[in-house]
């Protein structure tokens, strides 16, 4: 689903969309992402090895076009293992700032890894969110 963000509409320059074309029919289409109403989101390290009873953390940084820097977004975690939770610090941090994910294992976390889905969301009218991915080991 094509999505046009509503600053986008009232920005001087136009929304951009990638299309290739298949004899009469759209193979493909996609949106190009606005660098001034989008964001990206980064984890400082996407792996971490951790024993059973600990935790582990990586930083998460934001960058955002002018219209969403200082925005506030919203952060959860997917896919944990059993026994595992995730905070995060802040648990509302700004678009164009950071935040500490700590994934705290207990000691009946099973061993293995995970693969955790990070989510952030911003909160306003019209929310925009992305994910990125952290590989857990959890060990003995």
């Amino acid at each position: 689903m094509l999505r046009t963000h509503r600053r986008t509409l009232l920005a001087s320059t136009p929304a951009a969309l990638a299309l290739i074309f298949a004899g009469s029919t759209v193979a493909y289409a996609a949106p190009v992402a606005d660098p001034e109403t989008g964001y990206t989101m980064e984890l400082g390290s996407t792996t971490a090895t951790v024993a059973a009873g600990h935790i582990a953390t990586t930083v998460i940084s934001f960058r955002a076009g002018k219209y969403l820097d200082s925005t506030r977004v919203s952060l959860s975690a997917a896919g944990l293992p059993g026994g595992a939770s995730a905070r995060f610090f802040p648990p509302t941090p700004r678009l164009g700032g950071h935040a500490v994910l700590a994934v705290s294992t207990s000691s009946s976390t099973p061993a293995g890894l995970a693969t955790i889905t990070v989510t952030a969301i911003t909160i306003s009218s019209d929310p925009i969110g992305t994910s990125a991915t952290f590989a857990l080991t959890v060990t003995d």
